[in-house]
């Protein structure tokens, strides 16, 4: 910033100069002389100097000088200002990246910002890993399933007992509405079914597991809402690790040490109820009968 140090050196002569473009200059400077006239030809000398070191004179000179040119009139008074200027960006200046708080944040942020990324990278690699895993499984269980239903339906074709199978594969349903009716939450099960004319066994696996329920088969269609009421018939838990896939019964039912037995027995299951199922509505049937011949 210039000052200005003109008319306030007070009455001495002997006071001391101010460091100042205007440094010198005094209109009524005190003569150290009193003798001494004043020279006309030195006084009119510094009244150019102070004209052309005005600040309205440098604007104007300034507005005339070429890009690039200092102007000979600013040349005392500019150097100071970019002094200034200079000091003024260089303290502006960002810190070094050792000492700056924002480089540092930065650079932690970005660090989270990727570990958070290879966390869903890998949650959901293990979810795909394990939707095949269970895709898989189902598959294998069905298959059996298929082979045993061909063999049974040699003696049980057109009775209650024939079985037939279907495998769905992806299916996805609606759990939750709001009160207008809207979706709010869904669930996708990987499905197939065994059924007979009565009962069906389902099969469905989600995440970590395989359920199997056996329901009536008008109970089917609903899916989850119709399977929340029953209790499963048994639970896969499924683990799968690098050096492959491994299985075993939740709480050990049914004890079964292959995936054969296991098929064995859900088909069994599904024969066994499907005939009770009959029985009982034959017995029913049987005694409405001999009811209404009573009372006739």
């Amino acid at each position: 910033m210039i000052q200005n140090g003109g008319g306030s050196n007070g009455a001495s002569g002997n006071a001391p100069k101010r460091n100042s473009r205007y440094a010198g200059f005094n209109p009524s400077p005190a003569p150290k002389d009193a003798s001494r006239r004043p020279d006309p030809n030195e006084s009119e000398e510094k009244a150019k100097k102070y004209l052309q070191t005005h600040p309205s004179s440098i604007a104007q000179n300034a507005a005339k000088t070429k890009p690039g040119a200092l102007d000979p009139g600013i040349a005392a008074v500019g150097v100071s200002a970019l002094a200034q200027q200079i000091l003024v960006y260089h303290e502006s200046e960002p810190a070094q990246a050792g000492n700056d708080w924002m480089y540092k944040l930065k650079e932690e942020s970005m660090q989270f910002l990727a570990d958070q990324k290879g966390v869903e990278l890998q949650k959901g690699q293990r979810e795909q890993v394990y939707k095949k895993g269970i895709e898989t499984l189902i598959d294998k269980i069905f298959g059996l399933l298929q082979r045993f239903t061909f063999e049974f339906n040699q003696i049980a074709a057109g009775t209650d007992l024939h079985v037939s199978g279907t495998i769905s594969g992806d299916v996805t349903e609606v759990t939750q509405y709001n009160k207008l009716r809207e979706a709010i939450e869904s669930e996708t099960y990987f499905r197939a079914r065994v059924s007979t004319r009565l009962f069906s066994l389902v099969l469905r696996g989600r995440n970590e597991s395989v359920e199997f329920y056996l329901l009536p088969v008008n109970k089917v269609m609903a899916l989850s809402k119709s399977e929340k009421q029953y209790r499963p018939l048994a639970r896969i838990q499924v683990r799968i690790t690098e050096e492959g896939m491994m299985w075993r019964m939740e709480n050990g039912v049914p004890a079964v040490d292959s995936m054969d037995e296991l098929c064995m027995w859900l088909f069994s299951n599904l024969i066994n109820e499907t005939k009770h199922a009959t029985a009982a509505a034959e017995a029913a049937a049987a005694l409405a009968a001999s009811q209404t011949e009573q009372a006739q």
